[in-house]
């Protein structure tokens, strides 16, 4: 089933947008505690998310943080992908919320920054597991121009593989985030360990060629 929605005013678009997405995460946290998932898991359908976002401050990373203890308690891990690091006060609270589900990993599978313009034409998207997905706005524009039509889909498989498949892409075509970046002033990783790679300060030319023309552009 797919659900679009566009008609709110710039002034209430995110608060919408974050009940949407909280709407979302619940719905995929029953699936998950259902008798039929239960008596037929798959490893394709594990309980995972992937999220292409502009910023720590999109409503689906607030939705994230709000529900990230809920998560925790199912096992529901996610990765995330940015085009920015700001506003910088939010993106502690997003890697808190991330280190939270994925405690042992380190922070380089945990987000990643899009940092090369070129990055900049995907469309936010979320998969939720293997059948569940979100498409937002071109992470390019401003948050103030955005178009507020958004599609979620659910029971879409394929979609939600195209999904995974354009988020792998992008995942290894961006940097890693420095830690300075993710930890509040004075903070130390909330858990795991912290493995620096100098891909962080990876050159636009360092891109794999054959990312050119890639399955990220909606339309």
């Amino acid at each position: 089933m797919r659900v679009a929605a566009g008609s709110e005013s710039l002034r209430d678009a995110r608060g919408a947008e974050r009940d949407r997405h909280l709407e979302m995460m619940a719905r995929f946290l029953e699936r998950f505690g259902s008798d039929e998932f239960a008596v037929n898991p798959t490893a394709s359908d594990a309980p995972a998310l992937t999220m292409i976002l502009r910023s720590a401050q999109s409503a689906p990373a607030q939705a994230l943080i709000a529900m990230s203890e809920e998560f925790a308690r199912v096992g529901v891990s996610a990765k995330v992908v940015l085009a920015s690091l700001e506003p910088e006060d939010e993106l502690p609270h997003l890697f808190e919320s991330l280190c939270r589900l994925s405690p042992c990993e380190p922070d380089k599978e945990l987000v990643r920054w899009a940092r090369n313009p070129r990055l900049l034409d995907a469309h936010e998207q979320v998969t939720y597991g293997s059948s569940m997905c979100w498409s937002g706005d071109s992470m390019r524009r401003d948050a103030d121009r955005r178009n507020t039509l958004t599609m979620f889909d659910e029971a879409a498989p394929q979609i939600a593989r195209f999904g995974r498949l354009a988020f792998e892409a992008l995942w290894a075509a961006s940097a890693t985030v420095p830690e300075r970046r993710l930890l509040r002033p004075g903070a130390t990783r909330p858990s795991g360990t912290y493995q620096p790679v100098s891909g962080a300060d990876m050159p636009a030319s360092s891109l794999r060629p054959r990312l050119q023309g890639w399955p990220l552009v909606r339309h």
